[in-house]
């Protein structure tokens, strides 16, 4: 029973490592996003780079609010780069029944 015990304790530091590590790509995706809405971080591609990377968290609400935010902003400037992630994100992120829901399919 104590082998056990010790597992769990290491899969409970892991679990708070990984949540830290989450917590720390938020605060610095929004220094990004940020960045992008202040016009501070106008390149096309490091925009794109931060949109991946948000897109990698697509799961999380918090990071999801992110992308949403940034997306409204670029939108007018990159209708196309918006348009490509939103299917992206619904093609890793939405199920059929989702989309259905939805009424898009």
């Amino acid at each position: 029973m104590e082998e056990y015990k010790n597992v769990f304790q290491e899969i409970a530091a892991a679990v708070d490592g990984l949540q830290a590590l989450k917590e720390k790509a938020y605060q610095q995706y929004s220094i990004l996003v940020d960045a992008v809405i202040n016009n501070s971080l106008t390149d096309r591609q490091e925009i794109e780079r931060v949109m991946d990377g948000l897109a990698d968290f697509g799961d999380d609400m918090e990071f999801l609010e992110l992308y949403r935010k940034l997306c409204r902003h670029v939108y007018y400037t990159y209708p196309e780069m918006v348009g490509e992630h939103a299917s992206l994100f619904q093609a890793l992120f939405m199920s059929k029944e989702d989309s259905e829901e939805d009424g898009n399919a």
